[in-house]
């Protein structure tokens, strides 16, 4: 049955689907940053400290493990920005799933409405016809 919600309703439905991708996608990635840094770690860790050689290969690895950790702080600034990216969407999807559902309880009140409606209205023609036929009956006899 139409209603005048129906349209208010498919909107804020399409809001808060929309807020859940933006939260789905958020979270893949995070995860995907969160691999990258075990990547970092593994690498990090099979690094190995040069016990003999000459100055350059020290440097050489410090340089190498400058890179990896500064790497793996970027990645972790990025996993905090897109934390709080998705705490501020969770706060909308709330608002927006709060009014959906007003929306929806509205139509849900309209369609009982005019359900009502037709039924008071078929009652009142069924009560006619009766009287037609009954009237019909009596004029018979």
């Amino acid at each position: 049955m139409k209603t005048k919600f129906d349209s208010i309703v498919k909107i804020k439905k399409n809001e808060t689907e929309k807020i859940e991708r933006n939260i789905h996608k958020i979270n893949s990635s995070i995860e995907m940053l969160q691999k990258r840094i075990k990547e970092i770690k593994s690498k990090l860790s099979t690094l190995t400290f040069p016990t003999n050689g000459n100055f350059s290969e020290f440097n050489q690895y410090k340089a190498m493990q400058n890179i990896l950790i500064n790497e793996m702080n970027e990645y972790k600034h990025q996993i905090e920005v897109l934390e709080k990216r998705k705490k501020e969407l969770f706060e909308e999807y709330k608002k927006a799933n709060t009014e959906y559902e007003k929306m929806k309880y509205l139509q849900s009140e309209e369609i009982k409405k005019l359900l009502k409606k037709q039924k008071q209205k078929e009652n009142i023609q069924m009560d006619e016809i009766a009287i037609i036929l009954n009237k019909k009956r009596f004029e018979s006899e």
